[in-house]
Formats: C-alpha cells, structure tokens, sequence
C-alpha cells in the first residue's frame, strides 16, 4: 500500500506493536528493539495523553466508515500483481486487441483523407481529422497514469474503451466535416487512455526483468497497428465506403471490453468515491489539457493554413507555454500531481524522456513523409505506397520482439538503447539520400535499416524509466513517457511540415511558378492534384526530394533535420542513462503473493460471485502485507471488534507508561502492577 499522506491515529495503530514503515523499505525486517522506541512515540502522538485520546481514536474510526469528522485522506494502493504465465496471457489477450483498435484508428484514415474532403465538400479542414485525434490523445496520456491509481486499473480502461467506442460510433454516422472532426477528438481522449493503461497494466502484471520480453510484443501490437491502417484505410475507401474505416473499431473494440470486463484478472481498489475525486489534481488536469491542446493547435496551423509571424499562430503558442509554466508550478503544490516533477532529479529519467521526445518526433515523421515520397515522386498509390512501407513496420516488430527478449534474459536494457539510436541515426542519413532516381530496392533497404534501429528503442526506454522510480510512481511515468513520444510526434508534423512547403515554395518560386498554382500544388502534390497539364510533373518532383546534388530539398529536408536529432538522442543515452538492475528482491516473494490472491478470488466468486472479488484491501494485518479483503457482515463486525480492542489496548499501555505500571504477561493475560 502506497501512502502519499499519514494517515489518521487509528488507521496507524492498526497493529500495536509495530511502527508505520517506510513503504518504499516495505519488505525489509526491523530490529524489533529499534521499532518499540519508534512505537511508543508514534503512540504518545497519535492518541495524546489523558482521557481524551480513547474520543479521537474513536472519531477517527468513525471517518473510516464515511461517518462526521474529519476529511479522510486518500492512501494509493499497491496494485502489483505479478501473475502466473497462462493469466498473463489472458491479460495480453485482452489488452492486444483494445491496443489495436486504438491504434488502427489513430492512421486508418491517413489514406482517406482525399475522399472525405470529397464527400463533405470541406478539403480545406480535413487535416482537421487526423489533427484532432493526435490533440486530444497526446493531452490525455498522463492524466489516465494518474487516474488509474486512484480509480482502478480495470475501471480506468474500461471507460476509455467505452469513450473510444462512442467516439468511432459517432464518426460512422457523422452528416457534416464539423461532426466528423469532433467525434474523432472523442475517439482520441479513449485511444490515448487505451495505449498508457495497456503498457501500465503490463508494468502491474509481471515483474521488471520479464517485462522486456512482454514491452515486445505490446511493441508488435503497435507497429503492425501503425502499418496496416493506411493500407486497411486505402482499401475500404477505394472498394467500399470511408465510414468502414470506423465501422471496423465497433466490433473490435465492443469484444476487447467484453474481454477486459470478464477476463481480466486485475485488482481493483477500495475506497468510497467523494475520497477519490477530492484527491484528483484538478487543477494539473485542466492546465494540461488546456497548454497541450493550445500549444498543439498553433503548431498544426504554423506553415500550413497561417504563416509562423501570424496572430493566429502566436497567440495559441504562447498562452500555451504560459499555461504550461504555470502548470509547472501548480504540479510541486499538489499532493499527486498528474506529473510528478521530482522523479525527472534521475538522470536516467531525464535522458530516456529527452530521448523519447526525439524519437516521438523522428519516427512520426518518417513515418508520415515515406508514403509522401511514393505517392509524389513514384506516383504510388494508397495501396501501393501501403505495401512498400511494410518493410518499415514489419522489421520493426521482429526487432522489438528481440530486443525485448534479450533485455529480459539478460536484464541489460542499456545496450540496446545506445545501438538502437545509433543504427536508426545511420538510417536517418541513408534517406537524406532519396532523390527522383532511388530504386525501390533501395527505398525498402533504407526503410529496413531505420526500423532495426528503432525497433530497440521504443520499449526499451520505458523500461529504463520503469527501473529507474518508484512504484508509487510507475503509472504516472509511464503516461509522463507517452505524453512525450506523442508531443515529440505532433511537434515534428508541425515543424516538418512547415520545412517541407517553405522549401517547396521557394523551389517552385524560384522556377518560375505562380503563387495561385503553388497553393494548388502544396495542397495537393500528387499527379491527381489537378495541376499536371500547367507545370512539368518533373519540376515538382525536383522540389520534393531534389536529384542528385544532395541538397535539402523538400521531403528530404525533414530527413536532414531527423538526422541530427537522432544523433543527439544516442549521445544523451550513451552519457546519461545509468545501468539500473531490472532484478527486484521480492519478485518471487510477490509471484506467490499473486498466486494466492487468484485462488482467492475464484473461491471468492464461487461462494459470492464476482462482485468483491479481487479488491485491494487498504487496510494491513498481522505481518504489514496486503491481503484478500474480508468478506461478509460478520467478518467485518470482527474486524471492527479487533480495531476497537487494539485502540482501547493501546491507549491503556500509554496511560500504564505514564503511570509508571510495568505489564507482566501470565500465559496470554496481562497483569499490570505498579
């Protein structure tokens, strides 16, 4: 049980004879003459002297079961639990296929986008589709880490999945652009909870050292997720209807919550509700939401529908990095903030964070920019440019399967990082050298040569993260570290983009083109673009990716940026990231913990049904350890009679301390004499 403010005097007294510990020391053994000095002045201060302590250990009681008093305080709890291999897979299962549907969704639509500004007759916001998604799921990754510590893992992905349902729902059955656009910043609040809880769950489900392995193939789930929407988009667009690329999350994701809901073996936590919301950072939540959506908007808008100098840029900009100052400040006031600030004091938190933002920022725009290539330089289709990328996704998911199970056997995550940056550094500067001549052949090998290099970084930076704070602390981080791939990922779009029509403008200005045809051309620079029988196809082709002369044009201007930043995060990586053991002393010791609360809960479910099952209780008995919450009335009278009892005993042994009265035990029974 994690504890993030004292609890009250009753609460502490639990269990006379023993000291409230330390939980980050939870499981180490103390010297028993130590922890009786420790005792009596916890005593003396938490029931005081005289005849009005027995009053406040009983009203501090009285608050534990929602009665008048003081303002309960909300204690975190533990919700580790490290579960045998067949409940794990159940879990993977799971959490796979809620991963999908959200990711699929997040780039199904990249290859729809023409049509739908087609169907709604509203080509001049349509970005709007993919922008609104990529807004609200980057600003909702950390507030779910710290939601689900206080709500629930299970609790907290199920209503993401719920959210994100409605959400696709809604974009299947939208009449107008405005509609569609605002459904899909709905579906972005559910995906983005999907992908933080799912990689949480992971972290909650099996220990450091094995997790690699596990990080792996969440990491599987997302490249493939990643690759195959656009073909999956490109197909249901040109053989049926734009609305199947959002009808298709409805099955899928209606069958993960089912599976979620029913399967998975997660803890849930106890605690009545007024408590929970009073310890959300209300105030880190909105300020999060409002500086990441206003800084995103302005740098969606920069270079593209306003110049970087105009108002409408500006303003958005620097309210939001006023906004994010002061949620900054407001984050080190706050007993849970949605970011906790001090774990950033590692040095390997720092750097993996740093490191994640560039990578975020590279590999979206990779991404994003080769399809481009093909579709503009080779004339490609949807399809097509689908199908020559695959070599991108598919490379990367072998690799991070490997890296993850390598990590796992040999509990080294370091290495991998640090070759892992360096090898996509490599293939960053490799596809600065595309040009209107690169074979296909060659394009393929480049893309490969990227994704084993990438492929090693994506999971296991989070591990180094994971390794590197406390558990208390592992939710929050990990939505941290995801808020920081997707910001790294909207910024380089923006930035990238911007590169790309400045360069492109001033090729084409500089050959002689119009203002008005050079609109048409950055709006659409395909062969279907309309403007074929105006300009030489071959001209445009040039101020994309250049020929020979390795100059930054267009496209491979994005690649000349990548490739510095690359090269910085393997240079951070290499010099601060510190080797931190994935090896944890009570590993088998919380294996067996796990195995005992399952079989407690299918007995549990036999007897009564799935409705207490698995909680979390918050109370700690006996040895300190959390155990199966007591079921029935009558196990809770017991327990309250124990409480009462324990108070009463306490209070009577400072009162004999004071009295001078030394107790003396005859065979269970204590006969105080003076």
């Amino acid at each position: 049980m994690l504890t993030h403010e004292t609890g009250t005097g009753a609460e502490r007294m639990k269990d006379t004879g023993r000291v409230a510990h330390d939980p980050h020391h939870e499981h180490e053994d103390e010297d028993a003459s130590d922890r009786s000095d420790e005792h009596h002045a916890q005593l003396h201060e938490d029931i005081g002297e005289g005849e009005g302590s027995v009053e406040k250990t009983a009203d501090a009681e009285a608050q534990e079961e929602g009665q008048p008093g003081r303002r309960k305080k909300l204690e975190l709890q533990d919700q580790t639990n490290l579960l045998p291999a067949r409940q794990v897979i159940v879990v993977f299962a799971g959490l796979s296929m809620a991963l999908f549907c959200s990711l699929l969704d997040q780039t199904i639509v990249v290859t729809a986008l023409p049509t739908l500004g087609q169907a709604f007759g509203r080509a001049d916001i349509v970005s709007w589709v993919g922008t609104s998604y990529l807004l609200t799921s980057t600003a909702m990754q950390p507030l779910y880490g710290r939601l689900s510590d206080i709500f629930g893992r299970k609790g907290s992905l199920l209503s993401a999945c719920v959210i994100f349902f409605l959400g696709s729902l809604g974009c299947s059955v939208s009449a107008n652009m405005i509609q569609l656009i605002c459904f899909r910043a709905i579906q972005g609040v559910g995906g983005g909870g999907i992908l933080t809880l799912s990689m949480i769950i992971v972290s909650d489900i099996v220990t450091l050292k094995e997790r690699g392995k596990y990080q792996g193939i969440i990491g599987m789930v997302i490249a493939t997720a990643n690759s195959i929407g656009p073909l999956i988009g490109g197909l249901l667009t040109e053989k049926a209807t734009w609305r199947w690329s959002f009808w298709i999350s409805l099955p899928l994701t209606a069958a993960a919550f089912l599976v979620i809901l029913f399967l998975l073996p997660l803890k849930s936590v106890r605690g009545d509700t007024m408590t929970k919301l009073r310890a959300i950072d209300w105030a880190g939540s909105i300020l999060t939401l409002a500086w990441a959506v206003l800084f995103l908007i302005g740098l969606s808008w920069a270079g593209t529908q306003y110049s970087w100098s105009s108002p409408a840029v500006l303003v958005p900009i620097i309210l939001g990095l006023a906004l994010l100052g002061l949620f900054l400040w407001v984050e080190t006031h706050v007993a849970l903030p949605v970011i906790p600030l001090y774990i950033f004091k590692s040095p390997t938190v720092s750097a993996s964070m740093a490191s994640t933002f560039f990578s975020g920022l590279a590999f979206f725009c990779t991404l994003y920019y080769l399809p481009t290539y093909l579709q503009i330089v080779h004339g490609a289709s949807p399809i097509r440019s689908g199908i020559l990328t695959l070599p991108l996704a598919a490379t990367q998911t072998i690799t991070a399967f490997i890296a993850g199970y390598v990590t796992s056997r040999t509990g080294d995550y370091y290495y991998s990082l640090v070759s892992g940056f360096a090898i996509w550094t490599v293939g960053i500067g490799l596809l600065t050298t595309l040009s209107t001549t690169t074979s296909e052949a060659m394009f393929v090998g480049y893309q490969i040569v990227v994704a084993i290099g990438a492929g090693q970084t994506f999971q296991t930076s989070l591990l180094a993260i994971q390794a590197a704070v406390e558990r208390k602390d592992m939710a929050a981080a990990t939505g941290t570290r995801n808020f920081m791939r997707m910001l790294g990922g909207t910024v380089g779009l923006a930035a990238c983009g911007s590169i790309v029509n400045n360069l492109v403008r001033s090729d084409l200005s500089r050959a002689g083109v119009s203002e008005s045809l050079v609109q048409r051309i950055l709006k659409d620079p395909t062969p279907k673009g309309g403007w074929t029988g105006e300009l030489d196809i071959n001209i445009v082709k040039q101020s994309y990716v250049g020929g020979a002369d390795q100059t930054a044009h267009g496209i491979r201007g994005v690649f000349y940026l990548l490739l510095p930043l690359t090269a910085i995060s393997c240079f951070i990586v290499l010099i601060f990231v510190k080797k931190i053991s994935l090896k944890r002393d009570d590993d088998a010791k919380r294996k067996e913990e796990g195995k005992e609360w399952l079989e407690s809960r299918r007995n549990k479910k036999g007897k009564k049904g799935p409705v207490d099952a698995g909680v979390v209780e918050q109370g700690r008995h006996g040895d300190g350890e959390t155990e199966a919450a007591s079921a029935g009335l009558g196990e809770k009278i017991k327990e309250e009679v124990k409480k009462e009892e324990r108070a009463l005993g306490a209070a009577a042994e400072v009162m004999d301390e004071a009295a001078g009265v030394t107790p003396i035990s005859h065979g269970g029974e204590v006969d105080r004499r003076m």
